[in-house]
């Protein structure tokens, strides 16, 4: 009896300051790298919190007689905004802080993607002005705001429909630091990898992007110096790995379990 106890004791040390070990039936797997904690759990729902606090806006009146030509611009939701779009959102077009189209609504399509088409109408000395698109999304209470320089093009259609995604997302004034970051699998990591597996960058318990090894994906800040913590989930060990390692201004980064 006293054998056996002593036989556990060492096992529960080993484990100890190995780290990280993973339990699955009986068996124990234990992976000597000192850089993650481990828990079982169920497939965690992660996302960010994006929902702010701004009233919809008052974007005033449209007046078309104004105008002596228009142009198209076709426009695709960023995953994330389309996955809190309601028929209620609006967006619209703005040339030097004038509303320069109709309130543009919401296309719905069954893959999911959420589209607007804006016809913006402006005149001949309309060249080389500053474009700023706006996006209001009632769910999130936000108004997501980006600008840029362009031509006006009488009659023309900028963007395709499938695949203009305008970064709207870095007009949210909640996350002023956004970048994309790709985090890497060792290339013996303590489980098999599987396609339903999930990344994920946190600031304490607060979820600030998410995504699967390999493939780059959000990251929201409030500062360029705040760091982030990384967890994986693992289907084929049923678990949440937290790392050790924390991220800062990395674009790519390997796991360390």
């Amino acid at each position: 009896m006293m054998k056996t106890v002593k036989i556990l004791m060492t096992v529960a040390a080993l484990a100890t300051v190995w780290g990280c070990s993973t339990a699955n039936d009986n068996e124990i797997e234990t992976v000597k790298p000192t850089g993650c904690t481990f828990e079982h759990a169920d497939r965690p729902a992660w996302s960010v919190d994006l929902t702010g606090n701004d009233a919809a806006p008052d974007w005033g009146n449209f007046n078309l007689s104004l105008y002596e030509n228009s142009m198209y611009v076709l426009v695709t939701l960023q995953d994330e905004l389309a996955a809190h779009s309601t028929e209620a959102d609006r967006m619209a077009v703005f040339i030097g802080g004038e509303r320069r189209t109709q309130l543009a609504v919401p296309n719905f399509y069954d893959d999911g993607a959420v589209r607007y088409v804006l016809r913006i109408y402006g005149n001949s000395t309309d060249r080389n002005v500053r474009f700023t698109l706006q996006y209001y999304s009632v769910a999130l209470k936000q108004l997501f705001s980006i600008g840029t320089e362009e031509k006006f093009v009488p009659e023309f259609t900028y963007g395709n429909i499938k695949d203009f995604v305008p970064p709207l997302l870095k007009g949210c004034k909640k996350f002023p630091v956004q970048n994309q970051l790709t985090v890497s699998l060792p290339d013996q990591p303590p489980f098999t990898p599987d396609n339903n597996d999930l990344v994920a960058v946190f600031v304490g318990s607060e979820c600030r992007g998410v995504g699967v090894a390999g493939k780059p994906f959000n990251v929201f800040r409030t500062s360029e110096t705040e760091k982030l913590t990384l967890r994986y989930y693992s289907v084929q060990q049923a678990g949440i790995y937290t790392m050790a390692q924390t991220v800062t201004a990395e674009t790519d980064i390997t796991l360390a379990f």
